[in-house]
């Protein structure tokens, strides 16, 4: 029995010593995977299990996944945006039940950043790993002194805009997206989904034309009265911010080393102002009709042939205390953590960058993925039209026009309609 035993632990001890996993990253940049490395190590060192790690471009995911499934070389788990992996889990490459078990066994993902990887039957294509949230950064300290609210609802953003707007001192209520550009959908996605407004509905249909979208397009003409001049962009928006000519401006997590670290600030505007991460807050949230945030949350996805056992133990080792807080801290602000108790953890704190906002305003910050939400996905479908209608900038196009033209709000909808239609053929 004893010889038994002993023979089962040999078998036992070999199956972990060659237990293996392949994992493919899109943190293709040396420095970011010289960290992945070092994580893949200390993982084999703690349980014998071997990480393959191979850096894949993102652009590339989708080309390579076919060629892997027919060469019989897919990888265990893959991390990547939303976009990949709800096309990967809809084409049945993805473990549903893996990936919902272990978002469970967590308990604390934020719930906006699960909803975007759901199957739209009550189970997720993939994990949420990390994301960034898109938000009105604004003037604390202009607002106190007007006696003004948080720029989270309409009213609330349009009276501020209108209140602290003073072009003669050089300041004005809003630096707005109006060049025909990606930023410009961004900013208005957000402003559109406070309203229940779409692009593209569920079943396919293109959206415009409705009620709700055409409000959307008045209330964002209604707060260009009180932004900066020009057809202003993301960079216009950024320095405005950080040089105090702006009350409030559109932008993701990114942000966040410009306004609390000096030499990053120096290098945008050529001076560095040390009150303003304490006078500078964030909406986390937009609303009008309903609440609404945008981001992106980057996934990892587990494939249907993986090696259950040793990627499960994997993804949760990258997901936990110390592990996950060395991987996001990659980009602080821009990589956030998806679980709540390490939002909020002293350990993610522990960074120089973030230490500058405290504990209860980096939890405001990354709370906005509660109500994190996109275009392109709804219930768990893919609108693939969407990504059409995003490469030809409709959107940033009929934002450029309202403000070019002099347009109605009716007008712009409109056009925007009629672009939509010629673009996808309908």
């Amino acid at each position: 029995m004893k010889k038994f035993l002993v023979l089962m632990l040999v078998v036992v001890l070999v199956s972990a010593a060659f237990a293996k996993i392949t994992f493919w990253t899109t943190e293709v940049e040396s420095d970011r995977m010289q960290r992945i490395r070092a994580l893949a190590t200390i993982f084999k060192a703690q349980t014998g299990i071997d990480v393959e790690v191979v850096p894949v471009e993102e652009n590339d995911l989708l080309k390579q996944i076919p060629i892997a499934k027919n060469a019989g070389t897919l990888p265990d788990l893959l991390e990547g945006g939303i976009e990949p992996m709800l096309l990967l889990g809809s084409q049945n490459f993805l473990d549903e039940d893996l990936a919902t078990k272990i978002i469970n066994d967590f308990g604390d993902i934020y719930n906006g950043a699960a909803r975007m990887l759901s199957n739209g039957m009550g189970k997720y294509y993939a994990i949420p790993f990390h994301a960034w949230v898109q938000g009105i950064w604004y003037r604390k300290d202009m607002f106190a002194s007007q006696d003004l609210g948080d720029p989270v609802t309409w009213y609330n953003i349009a009276l501020a805009a209108k209140v602290l707007n003073n072009p003669k001192k050089g300041v004005y209520g809003i630096i707005l997206p109006k060049k025909a550009d990606a930023y410009a959908e961004q900013v208005f996605t957000e402003v559109a989904l406070a309203n229940g407004a779409r692009p593209i509905d569920e079943n396919g249909n293109i959206t415009f034309n409705t009620p709700e979208m055409i409000e959307a397009f008045r209330f964002y003409k209604e707060l260009g009265k009180y932004s900066k001049p020009g057809f202003t962009t993301v960079l216009d928006a950024l320095k405005g911010y950080l040089n105090g000519e702006a009350a409030m401006i559109f932008y993701s997590t990114y942000i966040m080393d410009d306004i609390a670290i000096e030499e990053v600030q120096k290098g945008r505007i050529n001076k560095f102002n040390p009150e303003l991460v304490k006078n500078t807050g964030f909406a986390n949230k937009m609303i009008n009709t309903r609440p609404t945030s945008y981001g992106q949350v980057v996934a990892l996805g587990i494939t249907k042939n993986a090696n259950k056992d040793e990627v499960e133990k994997f993804v949760k080792f990258l997901m936990t205390d110390k592990n996950y807080v060395y991987w996001v801290h990659m980009a602080p602000g821009g990589m956030n953590p998806t679980r709540k108790s390490v939002a909020e953890s002293d350990a993610f704190l522990d960074n120089p960058v973030l230490e500058r906002y405290g504990k209860a305003k980096i939890a405001e910050i990354v709370g906005a993925l509660d109500s994190v939400e996109r275009f392109e996905f709804i219930h768990g479908k893919v609108i693939t039209d969407m990504s059409k209608l995003s490469a030809n900038f409709v959107i940033g196009k009929a934002i450029n026009y309202m403000f070019a033209n002099d347009w109605t709000p009716q007008q712009t909808a409109m056009w925007a309609q009629k672009e939509a239609e010629k673009v996808l053929g309908k």
